[in-house]
C-alpha cells in the first residue's frame, strides 16, 4: 500500500498521507478493542459506548466546522445524514461486532481488507470511474494476502 501511495502521489509522501497513516493506527486500536468487547456485551451497546467517549472530539470538530464554513441545510442532505448515521454507521455496527465476536477479530479485520476491492469494482460498474493500472494490481495484492492468512489461520 505504501509503494501504490507513493506511486500516486508522485513519488514521495505528503502530510495528508502521514495524518492518514496515524488515524489507521488509532483506528486499529479501537477496531481491535471494540473486538475484544464484542465478545463481553452486544455490539450496540460496544458502539453506544464508542460513540459517548468519542462525543467531545466530535462535538469540537463540528463546532470548527460550523464556524469556518458556511451552512446549507437541505431535506436531501438531512436524510442522507440521517441515513448514513443510522442505518449504515450505527446499524451496520450491530452486525459487524456481532461478527467479530463469532469468528474474531483477527480473521474479521483480514476480511474487511477485500473492502478497497470491492469499493473500486463498485465504482467502475456503477459509477464509470476509471482505474490507474495500479489500482487494480494493488487490490489483488491484497486479496491475495488476505487468501494466504485465512488459509494459514484454518
Amino acid at each position: 500500500m505504501v509503494v501504490f501511495t507513493v506511486g500516486q502521489s508522485g513519488g514521495g509522501l505528503s502530510t495528508a498521507d502521514l495524518f492518514l497513516f496515524g488515524a489507521l493506527v488509532l483506528c486499529a486500536f479501537g477496531y481491535a478493542e471494540g473486538g475484544r468487547l464484542a465478545r463481553e456485551m452486544s455490539g450496540w451497546h460496544v458502539i453506544g459506548w464508542a460513540l459517548v467517549l468519542a462525543l467531545p472530539v466530535t462535538v469540537a470538530f463540528t463546532v470548527f466546522g460550523l464556524v469556518t464554513e458556511p451552512l446549507h441545510v437541505t431535506g436531501e442532505g438531512i436524510a442522507g445524514l440521517l441515513y448514513v448515521a443510522l442505518i449504515s454507521q450505527f446499524g451496520g455496527f450491530f452486525a459487524w461486532y456481532r461478527g467479530m465476536a463469532e469468528i474474531g477479530v483477527t480473521r474479521a479485520s483480514q476480511l474487511q481488507l477485500a473492502q478497497p476491492l470491492l469499493t473500486l469494482v463498485w465504482a467502475v460498474l456503477l459509477l464509470g470511474e476509471h482505474l490507474p493500472a495500479a489500482a487494480p494490481v494493488t487490490a489483488l495484492i491484497v486479496v491475495a494476502c488476505i487468501v494466504v492468512t485465512q488459509r494459514s489461520k484454518s
